[in-house]
């Protein structure tokens, strides 16, 4: 998590984590100063995804302009920042944080005419976000962001939350995180790239149908495989009629809010709005007039071209073209666990149950032994996680790769699915045709593979299903994975399993004998002075292994500066370290170090408390 629960940020105490989440943003209930539940969102800004332009928040410039009652009332905002984190946050009224998912599941049965005022509000309010913002659009209206609320007398007040895609319309290339939405509600156009006025319209349908029938209007035919991806959904959506158990006229104008065919449906949300207060029996419902004032300024929703019409028809005749990875899978050269300073217990552990394995199959299958499948190495940052993966492909002779999580990134919708899955078919044909082993090493993994949520309708959950399927006894394919991350909680649980991740290892800052050696090959590298080590040991206590590379470098340079100016060599000496280590801070606060013990006995990593982690140790 982003945040440690139960304790104090901004004056506020996260104590829930509520909503579904992305590596860059989270929702928590939280307390105010007077003990008040309040809502609590917030970004790291270091995570943001590219279609954030220059850092940019958009759901925290337009919650503050929104009147209408259906939107979370704003409280306040700030930042945060730190030399390691940079935090942009947002308060905001609690009012609930059942989704009228659960709500429905559980059995609730509501008025129907007092259900419909309700959602009328929410027509009016979208149309409010839409105007606020230039004829823009919702794009992640769903029955997981839409919150309900009872009183005592048991009516209902319908909430609108997941403002985290609000963008302005688009025709090819999307300008929010598509990955963050949920694929059972989207319209067949948003594959191409299309988001504008209808397509809120067609989630705001799919919304109602499960509002006056209890299930998604297309819930039967998709069946119960909630890892479908989103392209084969829109397919069943365009080759299938939906499933309306709904009187003729009810039945009428949600099958024309969700009509596959964009020209068929509403063109405007107070056409729609328009259809329900004429169902009500009441036309004149209101709401939208101060909101229709405008419209010849912004155009709402582009007309439909013939080539539109075309590119809809290609959606319903063939799935997209699926990308392909573009990542690097190589042999490298190098001195293997020779250039790794301490880790004396990891470096041990990964040659008996990895590297001797490999060296020596015939004798190991005698034995039945086979290496890991997969390794989690976690822990604070800078601890060399990865570098230790790289070196482990040294030492073991295997083809490498190192995957970072912008090298699955693609701007088709779910495209990383289908690069993960032509990952691992290469390696695996590499694999067979080198006849050696290849190494694929994910950094950050947390990224790549993040909890999914309730009814596995979360973000990247397709991407998530993939990898469970390809980490299922690929080292049987000659294919090994080692992961890296600094936020094992962040992972999805079903890939920390036998089979997948046979090996989770906790990798801790280094001890003085690894602060030693690690000091001992940086100096090496560079003209150096005499230096008293030990001192410098003991003045590096807490720091880790990329920390003290850091001071390393940083006097090289100062020392490279000064043999300039005085037109002679100027080695590295004592004071200059010294001097360096006092202006330069931990990159792991004593605070982080805490949160990660904590996280460590969650997850049961050590069975004794007393006994040295492996690898680094404080």
């Amino acid at each position: 998590m982003i945040l440690t629960l139960n304790t104090k940020f901004e004056g506020y105490t996260p104590v829930q984590l509520i909503g579904n989440s992305t590596p860059y943003r989270e929702t928590y209930l939280a307390k105010n100063g007077f003990e008040q539940d309040v809502v609590l969102t917030v970004y790291d800004m270091n995570k943001l995804p590219e279609c954030f332009a220059d850092g940019k928040i958009p759901e925290f410039d337009i919650i503050p302009q929104l009147t209408n009652d259906a939107f979370p009332s704003y409280i306040e905002c700030g930042d945060c920042n730190s030399n390691v984190t940079s935090l942009r946050w947002m308060t905001t009224k609690y009012v609930g944080h059942t989704t009228l998912y659960e709500y429905i599941r559980s059995g609730n049965v509501c008025n129907e005419r007092e259900i419909l005022h309700q959602f009328h509000n929410l027509l009016v309010a979208v149309k409010e976000l839409s105007w606020r913002i230039g004829g823009g659009c919702y794009n992640n209206i769903s029955t997981d962001n839409i919150i309900v609320a009872a009183n005592g007398s048991g009516e209902t007040t319908l909430y609108l939350s997941g403002l985290n895609c609000v963008s302005s319309t688009s025709k090819g290339r999307a300008e929010f995180d598509t990955c963050a939405t949920s694929r059972f509600f989207r319209a067949p156009e948003t594959l191409i790239g299309h988001y504008n006025t209808r397509t809120d319209i067609f989630s705001l349908g799919i919304v109602l149908a499960f509002i006056l029938q209890g299930k998604h209007p297309w819930g039967e035919l998709l069946g119960e495989d909630t890892h479908l991806s989103t392209s084969a959904i829109i397919k069943t959506m365009c080759e299938k009629a939906p499933v309306l158990a709904l009187s003729d006229q009810l039945k009428e104008i949600v099958a024309k809010a969700i009509a596959t065919k964009p020209s068929e449906r509403y063109k405007y949300i107070e056409d729609f709005g328009a259809a329900i207060a004429k169902y009500l029996g009441n036309e004149n419902l209101g709401g939208f007039e101060t909101f229709n004032s405008k419209r010849s300024r912004f155009v709402a929703t582009p007309q439909e071209s013939s080539a539109e019409e075309k590119e809809f028809d290609i959606i319903k005749q063939q799935e997209l073209p699926q990308p392909k990875s573009n990542v690097k899978i190589e042999r490298v050269e190098g001195n293997g666990f020779s250039d790794v300073a301490g880790m004396g217990r990891l470096k041990s552990e990964l040659t008996r149950n990895f590297v001797d394995i490999l060296r020596n199959r015939e004798l190991a299958a005698q034995f039945q032994i086979t290496p890991p499948n997969g390794i989690l190495l976690w822990g604070p940052p800078g601890t060399g996680k990865t570098f230790i993966s790289r070196k482990l492909a040294e030492e073991s002779g295997m083809l490498f790769s190192l995957i970072n999580p912008s090298d699955l990134g693609n701007v088709y919708i779910h495209g990383s699915q289908s690069m993960i899955a032509d990952l691992f078919t290469r390696s695996e044909e590499l694999a067979a045709k080198n006849n050696c082993g290849v190494l694929l090493v994910f950094d950050e993994f947390d990224s790549l593979v993040p909890r999914r949520g309730v009814n596995d309708d979360n973000n990247q959950a397709n991407e998530v299903a993939e990898f469970l399927t390809r980490l299922n006894n690929c080292a049987e394919k000659n294919v090994f994975v080692v992961a890296t991350t600094n936020r094992i909680d962040a992972i999805d649980p079903a890939i920390i399993r036998k089979g997948r991740m046979d090996e989770v290892i906790y990798v801790g800052l280094p001890d003085e004998d690894a602060r030693k050696e690690l000091l001992e090959l940086e100096l090496l590298k560079r003209p150096h002075e005499d230096i008293d080590t030990a001192r410098i040991v003991e003045l590096t206590n807490g720091y880790s292994s990329s920390d003290i590379s850091f001071i390393v470098k940083e006097c090289a340079r100062c020392s490279f500066d000064e043999s300039i100016k005085a037109r002679h060599l100027v080695k590295i000496n004592q004071p200059l370290l010294e001097k360096t280590i006092a202006g330069t801070r931990p990159s792991v606060t004593a605070d982080e170090l805490r949160r990660f013990e904590h996280t460590k006995k969650q997850f049961s990593i050590e069975q004794n408390e007393e006994r040295p982690r492996i690898g680094f140790v404080q």
